[in-house]
């Protein structure tokens, strides 16, 4: 990635790992609070450093953000940095003085977790009750203005009921829907996660509900996708360019560890704030080296040898070391599963000028 200037413009902060329910699907297992979580003082202090650096966007995420006392003065500081600031939350402990407080601080979006129907959603989160805690949070955000979305994770658990979810979505006045695919990691059983077999129906339903858009827009998450045909149609035909993880993306971990996605897994920690500061790790040119300095050998299997590695690098790495155990061998591409029922890829003008303008990642480091 020569030549690419690297800032952390979003950044996923876990505030506390901390959380009022066990959801199935937890890529980090949360539950109890780290002992040693960042005081309100160095998470102000990391609010004013990211600033300093360029960051436009902070998620406040956890598990439950909600739970940590100080929420309200983090959002303040960031308003006052003049980043925006958002939140995802199970909205279980989402009520009208919430609200309140959200409209106040000026939220600028807030992400309620929303995974099917009553049955399914309280199996998913363990939680008797948490549908309907969930639904009226979203209620509650649609009568006061607020600017929310819904947050999906799709896994076989709950492909089947996608419809389902949209009509209660579209019911409650929720106008924006991210949809992620569940990865295998933290307590997601893989015989649970989304299989390869129903992979391109999901495709399928998100290019279906992109026709009609007026309703409730779809938002697809960076791990559903790639190159190909549906991959290409669900991004507009415009060029996919890769996980941006450690270049344009950071995650922060509640004790201050740092990585350059908060859902990658713990073998991609690069520091801890608490050891040196934000900036110099950010910065050191070592550091995130399987994103900045990505080579052909990072890759294996299909993914080593494919015409647009050069310009996706695998796709989203949390996704491919939960499927594979590789940084980038990526099962969930689907350009890899229509390529194996002979179908040709879209490739536009865009995409060939970029395939051209790029050379292959080197093979070595001698070769770089």
């Amino acid at each position: 990635m020569n030549g690419y200037k690297f800032y952390p413009q979003t950044v996923v902060w876990e505030v506390t790992f901390a959380c009022n329910m066990r959801c199935l699907h937890c890529g980090t297992s949360a539950g109890k609070a780290r002992p040693d979580e960042l005081t309100t003082a160095e998470s102000l202090a990391v609010i004013d450093e990211l600033a300093e650096l360029g960051c436009q966007v902070i998620n406040l995420s956890g598990g439950e953000p909600l739970l940590r006392k100080d929420w309200r003065q983090l959002a303040e500081r960031i308003k006052q940095r003049d980043m925006m600031v958002h939140i995802i939350s199970n909205g279980y402990l989402v009520d009208e003085a919430t609200v309140a407080d959200f409209k106040r601080l000026q939220f600028d979006n807030i992400g309620i977790s929303f995974d099917g129907t009553t049955k399914t959603h309280d199996y998913i989160r363990r939680t008797p009750g948490s549908h309907d805690r969930a639904y009226n949070a979203m209620s509650l955000l649609s009568k006061a203005g607020m600017h929310f979305c819904a947050v999906t994770q799709i896994s076989n658990i709950n492909l089947g009921e996608i419809d389902d979810i949209r009509k209660e979505l579209i019911d409650v006045g929720c106008k924006g829907w991210r949809i992620q695919m569940t990865t295998a990691t933290g307590r997601m059983p893989k015989d649970l996660a989304l299989t390869l077999d129903n992979y391109p129906r999901l495709i399928d339903k998100l290019l279906d509900y992109a026709k009609d858009e007026s309703v409730i827009r779809v938002d697809v998450g960076e791990n559903i996708g790639y190159y190909g045909c549906r991959g290409t149609e669900l991004v507009g035909g415009q060029p996919y360019l890769g996980c941006y993880a450690g270049t344009r993306v950071l995650g922060i971990e509640s004790d201050g560890k740092l990585k350059g996605c908060l859902s990658m897994p713990e073998e991609f920690v690069e520091g801890n704030l608490r050891d040196s500061s934000l900036t110099a790790i950010w910065n050191d040119p070592d550091k995130f080296a399987y994103n900045r300095k990505f080579t052909k050998e990072s890759a294996r299997g299909e993914c080593h040898d494919c015409r647009f590695l050069p310009l996706c690098r695998g796709g989203c790495t949390t996704t491919s070391v939960g499927a594979s155990g590789h940084r980038a061998d990526n099962p969930y591409c689907i350009y890899r599963i229509e390529k194996k029922q002979g179908i040709e890829p879209t490739i536009t003008p865009l995409m060939q000028e970029l395939l051209g303008r790029f050379k292959e990642p080197a093979e070595s480091t001698e070769e770089r």
